[in-house]
């Protein structure tokens, strides 16, 4: 025979990333079913969440609760942890991606802290400049060439994550998409990213994302010709 029983959670709710979905967990539905003793056996767990926003509270959500991870702590978290959720995201089948992710963290008051270094007058400031390496695998065309389709990723543990597929070209547009979405959430404290990467196929695309942000001077326009 199969049970279930609804434990609600006390606030504060830390904000979870679960199955794709970002919210406030208010409870988990847990389920199980007994043997001829009357014992626990085939057990699982399900998020609740508030979604905030117009949705009332209440989205079960059909994964288990280990296969979820805190984004959100109370007090805040940390732009690595935000990295790792960001990574972790594009592992999925289907990720629910950056936009969707930082949307949802700015509507539910979700605070980043940056990693700190010293100021002029030796006093902690927060920092606002990163440079960010980029590996390219080619996946498909022919080899040596920029030809067919890539995978571009950041170094896994770094303070923001970047990922994309495709040809040169949408690598590019992704790339560009997720950068400009990092610095809208981060607004306030003037985000600067430089990319840097060993390919050196791959250095126009590199280059267009610091050109459009004018750290470095857009150089050949038929060097962007995708």
């Amino acid at each position: 025979m199969k049970k279930s029983q609804l434990l609600k959670l006390d606030a504060p709710f830390n904000v979870i990333y679960a199955g794709g979905y970002v919210g406030r967990h208010i409870a988990t539905l847990v389920t199980w079913k007994e043997d001829e003793e009357g014992d626990m056996d085939e057990w699982e767990s399900y998020p609740i969440l508030d979604l905030g926003e117009e949705y009332p509270a209440g989205k079960l959500v059909p994964v288990d609760v280990e296969d979820c991870r805190v984004l959100c702590p109370q007090g805040g978290t940390n732009l690595f942890w935000l990295a790792k959720i960001i990574e972790y995201d594009f592992q999925q089948l289907e990720p629910a991606g950056v936009d969707y992710i930082l949307h949802r963290m700015k509507l539910l008051d979700c605070k980043v802290a940056l990693p700190m270094e010293k100021g002029e007058d030796g006093e902690p400031i927060p920092q606002w400049d990163y440079t960010i390496s980029l590996d390219f695998w080619q996946i498909s065309g022919k080899i040596g060439t920029t030809e067919g389709e890539f995978r571009a990723r950041s170094g896994g543990g770094g303070p923001f994550y970047f990922e994309a597929y495709g040809t040169v070209g949408e690598i590019y547009r992704d790339l560009s998409m997720q950068l400009s979405m990092y610095q809208d959430f981060f607004f306030d404290d003037l985000i600067k990213i430089t990319f840097h990467t060993d390919d050196l196929d791959m250095t126009k695309v590199t280059r267009r994302l610091n050109a459009d942000q004018h750290i470095e001077g857009f150089e050949h326009e038929e060097d962007y010709d995708w």
